[in-house]
C-alpha cells in the first residue's frame, strides 16, 4: 500500500482524492499547507489522519511515501525537489514544470535519489487513450491531426493566476500541455518544422496560440490552445488508412473510427488509471513510468518552449 500526501488541497486534488478510492493500493495519509490552520481544515476535508502546516514537514514525514503535488506549475520544480531529496516518490500535475532546465534538473534528482518522478497527464492512462494508442498502429503513416484545447478562464476573474507572467501564466502551460502531449503520445516521428501565433492579454501572457508542425514524413498537424475561448476540445486524426475522431479527447468516452461509434467509459473522474499505473511502477522497483516516462514529459517540454520562443513569451524569473 502506498501512502500519498497531499501538496495544494486544489480542484484538481480534490479529484485525485474522491478517484484514490477506486484504487487498492493507494491511500492518502497526509496533506499539507503553507501552515497548520489551512492544513487541518483540509485534514477534515480529506478525512486523512495527518495534517502539516509546511511542506518540509511533510517531507520529513514518516507517515507518507509519495506525494501528489498539485501546486500550480510555477512551484513544481522546487518542490518536486524537496520530497524527492527527502526520498519521497512524487507524481506531479502538468505542466511537470515551467521549462525544460527545470525538468533536466528534476529528473537529475529524481535519479540521485532513486525515486519515482511522473507527469500526472492522466488522460494518456484513459482505456480510449490506451486503445487509440494500439489502434493507430495498423493506419499507416499519420498524414494530418488537428487536436484543440481551450475554455474562457477568464471571463469574471482579472486577479486569475492563470494571467500572471511571475506566476508562469498563459494558456500552453495551464491547457496547451494537453494537446502537445497527446500529439506526442500518438506520434513519434520527429519534427521538421514548428511555427506558431498568438494573441496576448494586457498582463503579457498567451491567451490563445494556433501550432503548426510539421514532421519528417510530412505530416500536418495543427493544434490550438486558449484561455479566453471554448474550443472543440476534439482531436482528429487522418491515417493513410483510417480516420479517428476523438470527441473531448482529453477526458474522451466516445470515439469515431472511419465514422464507426465507439464508446469506451473510464473510472470515476478519471484518475484511477494514472494512480494505478504510478503506484505499480513503484511496486515493481521501476524508477520510470512505461506510459509517462521522462521522455514523454521532455518532449511535451521541448515543443511548449519551443512555441513559447517562437511567440516571445519568457517568463521574469528565467
Amino acid at each position: 500500500m502506498i501512502r500519498f500526501g497531499i501538496v495544494g488541497a486544489s480542484g484538481i486534488a480534490r479529484k485525485f482524492e474522491s478517484d484514490i478510492i477506486f484504487t487498492d493500493n493507494a491511500i492518502i495519509t497526509a496533506v499539507s499547507a503553507r501552515n497548520k490552520e489551512t492544513a487541518e481544515i483540509y485534514k477534515k476535508e480529506y478525512g486523512v489522519p495527518f495534517a502539516y502546516g509546511s511542506y518540509l514537514e511533510l517531507a520529513e514525514s514518516n507517515e507518507i511515501d509519495a506525494v501528489y503535488i498539485a501546486t500550480p506549475h510555477n512551484f513544481h520544480y522546487e518542490q518536486a525537489i524537496l520530497f524527492m531529496k527527502h526520498k519521497k516518490h512524487v507524481l506531479i500535475e502538468k505542466s511537470i514544470s515551467v521549462n525544460e532546465t527545470q525538468l533536466l534538473e528534476m529528473i537529475q534528482v529524481a535519479k540521485e535519489n532513486n525515486v519515482l518522478m511522473m507527469e500526472a497527464m492522466w488522460t494518456h492512462f484513459l482505456p480510449s487513450a490506451r486503445y487509440v494508442k494500439d489502434y493507430i498502429q495498423g493506419l499507416g503513416n499519420l498524414l494530418e491531426a488537428y487536436i484543440d484545447f481551450g475554455y474562457d478562464l477568464l471571463a469574471d476573474n482579472p486577479k486569475n493566476r492563470i494571467l500572471q507572467p511571475e506566476l508562469a501564466g498563459g494558456s500552453i502551460l495551464d491547457v496547451g500541455v494537453y494537446p502537445i502531449s497527446f500529439y506526442h503520445l500518438i506520434q513519434k516521428t520527429p519534427i521538421k518544422d514548428i511555427s506558431a501565433k498568438a494573441t496576448f492579454t494586457d498582463t503579457g501572457v498567451d491567451a490563445a496560440v494556433d501550432i503548426k508542425i510539421i514532421d519528417e514524413n510530412n505530416a500536418k498537424i495543427y493544434i490550438k490552445s486558449s484561455i479566453n475561448k471554448l474550443q472543440s476540445n476534439d482531436a482528429r486524426l487522418i491515417y493513410e488508412d483510417g480516420i479517428i475522431e476523438m470527441k473531448d479527447f482529453s477526458r474522451c468516452k466516445e470515439l469515431y473510427i472511419d465514422g464507426d461509434r465507439i464508446d469506451i467509459d473510464f473510472i470515476g473522474e478519471g484518475f484511477p488509471h494514472q494512480i494505478d499505473s504510478f503506484v505499480k511502477t513503484i511496486e515493481n522497483n521501476q524508477r520510470e513510468n512505461n506510459i509517462m516516462n521522462f521522455e514523454a514529459s521532455l518532449k511535451c517540454m521541448r515543443t511548449m518552449d519551443k512555441v513559447r520562443n517562437l511567440i516571445g513569451l519568457k517568463y521574469p524569473f528565467e
